[in-house]
């Protein structure tokens, strides 16, 4: 990185576990905003007193729009390569205005009018107020109103409450409203049935777990496999669940499912989806916290076939598969919010969509990433789904066209 630009006013301040030393010539400022949780509460004692992020969201977000070269990056083995942020050389500027202690509007007012007058190029807000918030109580649309008038691009989410209309946040006509979208990638795992038959489903166990050559166990009466009782009938040891889904249920409705597998002592189990083909259903979630896989309805049924062979039936499953060129991308997002904006339904919003499904970036190693059969894991990196994933997307563009044409 070259010299910090002279036009630049902002600082690196020290706080909890965060020396303004840890600044460099990609991260130029770190700042935190405090003083209305404060007010609030004043006998507080804030959990990380300083711009250093716990959570992990704040890192997520900022290396997907400015994060350098990274090589052997990866989610536990999924998504393995290279990653790096939109804007690769952009300058990083922090400013932390969330709390585990709350949210207040002056912290949030305080932040961005300090990042403006800092003279950042590019705002990237993954956070929002609410779709019944007008605009003039809006913390976020005051201050990027002042935002754009000093000619600072402000990237922001559009909110994570699904697709009935009117639940849009950030919805004024001053700021860029990111939707989420899907990726042209799937994670997955292969199962291999003793009779040569290969079926590839989705699965994210973050392990190199061991399941090969073990009996398949199948059941009619436990095809759901989403009852404790029922699983508590189950005989310990090797073998493999098949979970049927008779009623169709799609993907969604089947973490319930594999999460009850996760006190289980039995190998792996195979779960169904309600989809005709199971990678048509863009998965959100990097939650799977046992060995298993979910496959198609219909291949179910060559599985079922083959299990019902009795004791002989046996099967092997691998994971951490990262498949790229899958269709049907880019494809909205179910969780996205549709506009209009009730505090203003004059203009079309969001304005436009970005990669917010199952995203890598960086990760906060002292947050929980995902678990594992009870157990908290940690990683440099994350694979998570929402509009805070794509809005850094759009920033990441926006910095890069700055670049190119400053004026």
């Amino acid at each position: 990185m070259s010299a910090v630009p002279s036009k630049w006013k902002g600082t690196c301040e020290a706080g909890q576990e965060f020396n303004s030393s840890l600044c460099n010539l990609k991260l130029i400022g770190a700042r935190y905003f405090n003083k209305g949780v404060i007010a609030a509460n004043p006998n507080i004692t804030i959990s990380m007193n300083s711009a250093r992020d716990i959570d992990g969201h704040g890192t997520h977000t900022s290396s997907t729009a400015t994060g350098n070269y990274v090589a052997e990056a990866s989610y536990f083995g999924y998504a393995t390569g290279t990653a790096r942020g939109v804007a690769p050389r952009a300058r990083l500027a922090v400013y932390k205005v969330l709390w585990e202690e709350g949210r207040y509007a002056s912290d949030v007012l305080a932040g961005i009018d300090a990042a403006v007058s800092d003279g950042v190029d590019v705002l990237s807000i993954s956070m929002g107020f609410g779709q019944n918030t007008p605009l003039y109580e809006d913390p976020i649309a005051i201050a990027s109103f002042g935002a754009m008038e000093k000619s600072v691009l402000v990237s922001t989410s559009a909110g994570n409450r699904g697709y009935q209309i009117g639940r849009l946040h950030n919805g004024n006509p001053w700021v860029v409203t990111v939707a989420a979208g899907s990726v042209d990638r799937w994670f997955s795992g292969t199962l291999t049935l003793g009779n040569g038959l290969t079926i590839t489903g989705w699965s994210m166990l973050p392990a190199r777990a061991i399941v090969k050559n073990v009996g398949l166990y199948y059941n009619e009466t436990m095809s759901q496999c989403d009852s404790a009782e029922t699983l508590a009938t189950l005989n310990s040891g090797p073998q493999i669940v098949i979970c049927e889904n008779k009623q169709q249920l799609p993907v969604s409705n089947l973490m319930g499912s594999i999460n009850s597998f996760s006190t289980q002592s039995v190998a792996a189990a195979i779960f169904a989806s309600g989809w005709p083909e199971v990678d048509d259903y863009y998965f959100e979630s990097n939650d799977f916290p046992f060995p298993g896989v979910v496959i198609s309805s219909e291949d179910m049924k060559s599985v079922i076939e083959y299990a019902k062979l009795g004791f002989t039936s046996r099967a092997s499953i691998s994971f951490q598969e990262t498949t790229v060129g899958t269709t049907r991308a880019p494809a909205v997002s179910s969780y996205t919010s549709r506009g209009p904006s009730r505090a203003y339904s004059g203009i079309l919003k969001p304005d436009v969509m970005a990669p917010g499904t199952l995203v890598l970036a960086s990760w906060t190693p002292v947050s929980l990433a995902t678990s594992l059969r009870g157990l908290s894991l940690a990683s440099d990196f994350n694979i998570i789904s929402g509009t805070s994933m794509a809005c850094p997307h759009v920033a990441g563009v926006a910095a890069l066209l700055k670049g190119v044409h400053p004026t």
